[in-house]
This record gives C-alpha cells, sequence and structure tokens, in this order.
C-alpha cells in the first residue's frame, strides 16, 4: 500500500516539474512575454454597461415596497 502511494506522489511530482518543460514551445520564444502590440483591442466599455445596467436593476428592485399587492 505505501508503495502505491509512493509511486502516485512521484509521478505527480515529476508530471508537475515536467508538464511546464513540454508546454513551452518555440512560437513563446518568438514575443517577449508582456507583448503589448501583441494584444487583441477589446472594447472594454460593453461590460461596464452590462455592469452598471445590472446594479441598477438590483437597486430599483431594492427599493421597491415588500407589502405590495399582486394588484398594483
Amino acid at each position: 500500500m505505501r508503495r502505491r502511494i509512493r509511486n502516485a506522489l512521484l509521478a505527480c511530482a515529476v508530471l508537475c516539474v515536467a508538464a511546464p518543460a513540454v508546454a513551452q514551445t518555440k512560437d513563446d520564444e518568438r514575443l517577449p512575454p508582456y507583448d503589448v502590440q501583441g494584444l487583441k483591442h477589446k472594447k472594454i466599455w460593453v461590460p461596464w454597461v452590462f455592469a452598471f445596467l445590472f446594479a441598477a436593476g438590483c437597486v430599483a428592485v431594492s427599493f421597491k415596497n415588500p407589502h405590495r399587492s399582486h394588484l398594483d
């Protein structure tokens, strides 16, 4: 039983050490790690608009009268 656990831990350690080395490719060496010109331009205002509308909806619902009836 101890041999199985030891072998499993050894395999996990080897996998954790070897995975980054295998994942590195030659394409990663061409570009610097923080290439600002290589990043895609995204429209950042769209998520902010949806977040503002969601927050406004939450505030509007929170100010509703809790004692209102379904006949309003």
